[in-house]
């Protein structure tokens, strides 16, 4: 046992990021943690469904000590144990994100369990604020793959924002270490792909989507294929997501639906942001960058990309890392703005 780590959830961003990071890393390292004014900064401060089923999840797979996880709660202490493979189901009983509850407990699952493990987790699954399935399976596994990471991604049925009810779940490899990331030159646009999707709606909003998607898109030198997809659930939704192939690397936007949300906003949402990458020079999407940060913190040898924007999220998540592990992380660039992010990652210690 390490010891204890001390963070104050109110630093920078001041969100659910650093809790889940902290207890991440706290599983990983083994170190205690001790974490006050957990979201002090938000209109509900203190923990909400999702991140007490982060702390939850976090607590499973070590067999932690914990006290302070409540609904409300905003101080918290954990005290790992010995992190160990499973078959673990969680349910967060409202529209709370399930991606963000699997980036808490998919690294140490990955590097200090014996062996492979599964987790299903019910809630939402393409909702605001936070990653959806579709991202996570077309882009954030893609990198970790490339990172030495293997995980397998399924969605039993999506879920909505209020409603929640979506289901996904993650087979997680166990992995010896984390490779680096180098990007020098993300190269030539290779193509656009992407889905236009609808639960529980007429396929035309899903085409009305598509087509304003290829309209927007229209200038952009390389070919653009955007598919139709009727996907399951148990309430309404839509989703537009564009991801962009580059030679040596991608980047993933997209846009939700929402009562009273045109589906042409839908896709400006996605083609937006999709367009402004391509005028710069990223080589990933930003949030690639922040959900990235964290497993190259824990490589072997030096990392390296361009983000397209530096973010206090992400800039929180480096200061709370920096709290666990002797990693060294340099931004060069300003808030909002283009920079280069170098890692030189702790090898896990």
């Amino acid at each position: 046992m390490g010891k204890t780590v001390t963070i104050d959830g109110s630093q920078g961003e001041g969100g659910g990021q650093i809790l889940r990071t902290s207890l991440a890393l706290s599983a990983l390292t083994g170190k205690e943690l001790e974490i006050f004014n957990v979201r002090a900064g938000r209109s509900k401060p203190g923990l909400r469904p999702q991140h007490l089923q982060a702390v939850k999840a976090a607590a499973a797979i070590c067999r932690a000590e914990v006290s302070g996880a409540d609904i409300g709660s905003q101080t918290i202490r954990f005290v790992p144990g010995r992190v160990r493979a499973g078959d673990y189901r969680l349910d967060i009983g409202t529209a709370g994100s399930t991606s963000l509850v699997l980036h808490t407990v998919y690294l140490p699952l990955a590097l200090s369990a014996e062996g492979p493990s599964r987790v299903t987790i019910t809630g939402g699954t393409h909702v605001p604020m936070a990653p959806c399935f579709h991202y996570l399976d077309a882009q954030w596994r893609h990198f970790l793959e490339r990172l030495g990471l293997r995980i397998l991604l399924r969605m039993k049925g999506a879920g909505y924002y209020p409603r929640g009810g979506g289901e996904i779940t993650a087979a997680i490899r166990p992995a010896e270490h984390v490779n680096t990331l180098t990007i020098s030159d993300r190269g030539k646009l290779v193509r656009i792909i992407g889905i236009s999707s609808v639960t529980g709606l007429p396929s035309s909003i899903a085409e009305r989507q598509k087509k304003q998607a290829e309209q927007r898109l229209a200038s952009v030198d390389c070919p653009v294929e955007i598919e139709i997809a009727d996907i399951a659930g148990v309430a309404q939704g839509t989703m537009l997501l564009l991801l962009a192939e580059f030679e040596h690397s991608r980047a993933c936007y997209y846009g939700l639906g929402a009562r009273g949300k045109r589906a042409e906003a839908v896709a400006d949402e996605a083609a937006d942001q999709m367009l402004r990458l391509i005028g710069g020079a990223g080589h990933v999407d930003e949030h690639l960058a922040d959900q990235i940060i964290l497993p190259l913190s824990a490589a072997r040898g030096t990392s390296s990309f361009i983000t397209p924007a530096i973010n206090s999220h992400l800039l929180t998540n480096i200061e709370v890392i920096r709290k666990f592990l002797p990693a060294e992380i340099d931004v060069e660039g300003k808030l909002d703005q283009e920079g280069k992010i170098t890692v030189i990652g702790s090898g896990g210690g």
